[in-house]
């Protein structure tokens, strides 16, 4: 689990750095409503945090891995729904960047979904 927990550690500092960089960037982009803004500004950039501080907890209490997963599949929700939207020709961008978007949260939530089965801590 330790090295599943460093892997995680480093895929969320990509994420933060990723999701910071284009959250900056796109907040003075032209285009996109504001559900495509508070998901590239606010959802994206939280959740990256969110994982960042769930994988710096060597053993963290079970409402807090609970908290992030269920942060992480809003964030994975979201992006599919872009992505979908995208595709169908709803709304226009790149469907490829709102997948992108989502693999690490996904993987967070695998691993928080690890932590909550061997983690009978529950009290903080």
């Amino acid at each position: 689990m330790n090295v599943f927990r460093i892997v995680v550690l480093v895929l969320a500092i990509v994420q933060v750095v990723f999701t910071g960089f284009t959250a900056a960037v796109g907040s003075f982009a032209d285009g996109g409503d504001v559900w495509q803004r508070l998901l590239l500004v606010v959802l994206h950039p939280a959740c990256a945090v969110a994982l960042l501080l769930l994988a710096l907890q060597r053993s963290p209490v079970k409402k807090v891995a609970l908290a992030v997963m269920a942060l992480l599949l809003v964030n994975v929700a979201a992006d599919v729904a872009l992505w979908s939207a995208i595709e169908r020709g709803v709304i226009k961008g790149d469907s490829w960047l709102a997948l992108v978007f989502a693999v690490i949260p996904a993987v967070g939530i695998v691993y928080a979904m690890a932590l909550l089965a061997r983690r009978p801590r529950t009290a903080s």
